[in-house]
């Protein structure tokens, strides 16, 4: 019975590796299922401050504009939550961008094709949360209701633009990668940067929400995700950022209607 066991266990690490030279992605799922995990435990231990939440961030209360200086302080000490978030929120998108790289590469370097994605897509959505979160640090009362409504509309509003539309086209786009050399360092590279690009451009209205809503829960990041993971995952975008605009404007007027009866 013993023998048999061992030899019924043995296909499993052949058939592991077949699965994954299938879907070398399953890695950097399993990265974005780690960041959900954390952020899970963060809020469970109440320590918003540290991870995802968004109003919980260093220099994201409702006291009042920052300076200059400390606005930018703010920033970067809010970027590891940012970067925490943006894996989590925008991770389950760009697991098929991940694949593409992986699986276009000569097998001895996708790990590392699939890195160099990585490090490109992070890398503008980086720079775009500094800027986020000085901009929220120096706006006054950004946790108030109305200001999150006024995000949460001009999200709805953008949406239904041909920008929009031409930017979640791009973020659908694959480009040839060179197999080998310094070109396929630099082809994988410049494949997340312009993808990144291509989703900061898309969803920079969504992942504004985070910079100024509320901390507790993780109700907005969960919601976020399924909205940006559908419009990724849609054969017809176009209808998947109209169904967007109508749920985003509800959640206007929701917000609105929750900060006049908390007055």
């Amino acid at each position: 019975m013993a023998a048999t066991d061992v030899t019924l266990a043995r296909p499993a690490g052949p058939a592991l590796r077949r699965l994954l030279l299938r879907r070398p992605e399953l890695g950097a799922a399993v990265v974005v299922a780690a960041a959900w995990v954390t952020l899970v435990a963060l809020d469970a231990a109440g320590g918003r401050g540290n991870g995802a939440g968004a109003g919980g961030m260093p220099g994201m209360t409702a006291r009042g504009p920052a300076t200059l200086g400390g606005a930018w302080s703010a920033a970067v000490s809010g970027l590891p939550s940012w970067i925490l978030m943006t894996v989590a929120m925008m991770g389950p998108a760009a697991l098929l961008s991940v694949g593409y790289a992986g699986r276009t590469s000569l097998r001895w370097r996708r790990r590392r094709a699939m890195a160099e994605f990585s490090a490109g897509y992070l890398t503008v959505w980086a720079a775009f949360g500094v800027l986020a979160l000085a901009a929220a640090a120096s706006a006054p009362g950004v946790a108030r209701p109305v200001t999150l409504a006024v995000v949460l509309a001009a999200a709805a509003a953008w949406q239904l633009t041909p920008v929009k539309r031409r930017f979640l086209l791009a973020a659908h786009r694959s480009v040839p990668l060179p197999p080998r050399g310094w070109r396929a360092e630099r082809g994988a590279l410049a494949f997340g940067l312009r993808n990144g690009l291509a989703c900061v451009g898309s969803c920079w209205c969504l992942m504004l929400v985070m910079a100024v809503g509320p901390g507790g829960g993780l109700l907005w990041p969960a919601a976020l995700t399924g909205v940006v993971t559908a419009e990724r995952l849609s054969r017809r975008p176009r209808h998947a950022t109209q169904a967007t605009a109508v749920v985003l404007g509800f959640a206007t007027v929701a917000t609105l209607a929750v900060g006049n009866l908390l007055r």
